[in-house]
């Protein structure tokens, strides 16, 4: 094995695992294979690509994987590859490693024993694919959903502002502090109130001369049973 560059047989496992983790986009997927007899290691020129190195550069061992695992996932890897080395049984995880240049990277590794005439697992053989860049994508399009929705919540209080400075009479400052102390008394989100506001108005009379008896009777009325849910509620707490 050592040098040897021979693609992994395909089987029916390989191509599901492979259909499934490419996720409909393009992902870098390399090979690897360990001899555990041998305590060889191959693996293709994506893998090498992963860590930051030329290919073929240095030779492929578990001394050098071990030197690219981030740390904290270490535990981990070595419990399923025991596990496999014992029973040959397919696996699959997400851990990160970091490449030569310190960038982490986010990787799924896929891997199956291979049994030699005696019965014995002889060989692991799997895929290494790179999920970074799908995360990056995924993360990218939760803070552009964050955003999106944080700026049609500043929409809505703006508008509860002016609706407060049109029936009272009082000034940007002013509105902002009687939402702010409606909200606090209530137990609510500025958000909120603001949100009950508007939707009493926009439903109602609007600005007209029972404006004031409608602001009225929500700023008074306010329960818990208006607190809105937030559009993204994991999001919130991850950035909150």
């Amino acid at each position: 094995m050592g040098t040897d560059d021979a693609e992994i047989t395909t089987t029916p496992w390989d191509v599901t695992v492979e259909d499934a983790l490419g996720g409909g986009r393009s992902l870098p997927i390399g090979q690897y294979r360990t001899d555990l007899t041998k305590h060889t290691w191959w693996w293709s020129d994506e893998v090498y690509g992963m860590l930051g190195l030329v290919p073929g550069s240095v030779p492929a061992s578990a001394e050098l994987l071990a030197s690219h695992k981030h740390q904290d996932d270490r535990g981990r890897i070595s419990r399923e590859v025991s596990q496999c080395r014992r029973t040959g049984r397919p696996f699959s995880f997400l851990y990160r490693m970091v490449d030569a240049k310190g960038r982490t990277r986010t990787v799924t590794v896929t891997g199956q024993g291979r049994r030699d005439g005696t019965g014995q697992i002889a060989e692991i053989a799997g895929y290494v694919v790179d999920q970074s860049a799908a995360q990056r994508e995924l993360l990218d399009r939760d803070v552009q959903r964050l955003a999106a929705s944080v700026s049609a919540e500043r929409t809505i209080v703006e508008r509860a502002k002016g609706v407060l400075m049109a029936v009272y009479g009082m000034n940007e400052e002013t509105a902002a502090d009687r939402l702010v102390w409606y909200s606090s008394h209530a137990g609510l989100r500025v958000h909120d109130v603001a949100a009950r506001l508007v939707e009493a108005l926009d439903g109602g009379p609007g600005l007209g001369g029972q404006a004031e008896e409608t602001v009225d009777g929500v700023l008074t009325g306010l329960t818990s049973s208006d607190k809105r849910r937030p559009r993204n509620a994991q999001l919130t707490r991850r950035f909150g």
